[in-house]
């Protein structure tokens, strides 16, 4: 493996284990068994660090998600909301990268948005926009629909994520299956799902 690759691999390592407080390129050095001067000739600053480190899981959360079939748009986005989850759970360093830390790549709203940066939103927008046109989703602004349902599902993770529920996996994604549901009938035309 390349020097700078096992570095990025390290400081993933690094950020799940220590957070972003005790984040700095001596303990990835550290970790990757080079000197702080080692890491220099790789990325100027920790910033430099952390934009690639969100590059990377940006990259990961996309090929997550271009990976996710479902040609209904319930089934598609119940299959979304447990890849957002597991992604959460499972790989908490990139998420963080991906829609907590400041890393230079996060997407801004609305430019970001609106320009297609994001794999899932514009692939949800896409959809509702779908149903919009079969007469299925009350007419709106497709994004702000899209971001309404998400900002649901993220605020969910975000609870889980500092303890604030006492359940088992299994039960967070049941509950957080049920709440998606729940956000996504509201946009329906009729109010209630078949």
């Amino acid at each position: 493996m390349e020097t700078k690759q096992r570095i990025v691999q390290c400081a993933f390592k690094e950020l799940e284990k220590s957070g972003i407080e005790q984040f700095s390129l001596r303990s990835v050095g550290a970790a990757a068994g080079l000197s702080a001067m080692a890491i220099y000739r790789h990325f100027d600053n920790k910033e430099d660090l952390l934009r690639a480190l969100g590059e990377e899981a940006f990259a990961t959360w996309a090929i997550r998600v271009q990976g996710i079939r479902g040609t209904v748009l319930n089934d598609w986005f119940q299959k979304v909301t447990r890849a957002y989850v597991d992604f959460a759970l499972d790989e908490p360093a990139r998420f963080d990268l991906c829609f907590v830390l400041k890393t230079k790549v996060e997407r801004l709203y609305p430019h970001d948005f609106r320009a297609g940066k994001s794999p899932a939103i514009s692939l949800f927008v896409r959809r509702i926009e779908a149903e919009q046109n079969a007469g299925e989703l009350k007419p709106g602004d497709a994004l702000e629909m899209a971001m309404f349902v998400w900002a649901q599902l993220h605020g969910l993770v975000m609870l889980h994520r500092a303890g604030r529920f006492s359940m088992s996996r299994k039960e967070f994604l049941s509950l957080c299956k049920r709440c998606s549901h729940r956000a996504l009938d509201s946009l329906l035309t009729n109010c209630e799902r078949t």
